[in-house]
Parts: C-alpha cells; structure tokens; sequence
C-alpha cells in the first residue's frame, strides 16, 4: 500500500495560499526539499509520518490531499 496525493494542483495552491515556497516548506515540516517536491510531483510516496507533517502544518484532514491505493494495482 502507498500513500498518494490527490491532486498536485490543490496542494501547490494550499502552499501559495499559506504563503510558502516547496522549500520554505519542507523546511518547516523537517524533511528535504527534494523529498517534498519527489512527493508533491507524484514521483514518490510520503512515510505515514511525513504524511501526518504535511496534513498538521496545512491544517487539513488525510484524505482530503492524500489517498491509500494497492502499489500493485489489485
């Protein structure tokens, strides 16, 4: 099972609207630019705890930016 953004576009407007850059951002949740923008550009799956970073600091709940799918596709 992997952890998947919904949409790219809503997560790059919830960063605008909170006034943050990708890296301004990942530096206030602790992990590396490059992972959030791996993350943000689909390209790689956030750990759960990452996952629960990126919901508390744009105040939102799971499943309104992230989805659980099968890596498999079953």
């Amino acid at each position: 099972m992997a952890i998947q953004l919904k949409s790219q576009v809503i997560f790059k407007e919830a960063l605008i609207k909170l006034g943050f850059s990708k890296r301004g951002f990942a530096r206030f949740i602790g992990v590396s630019e490059a992972t959030l923008i791996q993350i943000s550009n689909g390209k790689q799956s956030p750990r759960p705890e990452t996952a629960r970073k990126i919901c508390k600091a744009l105040n939102v709940e799971f499943d309104e930016i992230f989805a659980i799918s099968n890596e498999r596709g079953d």
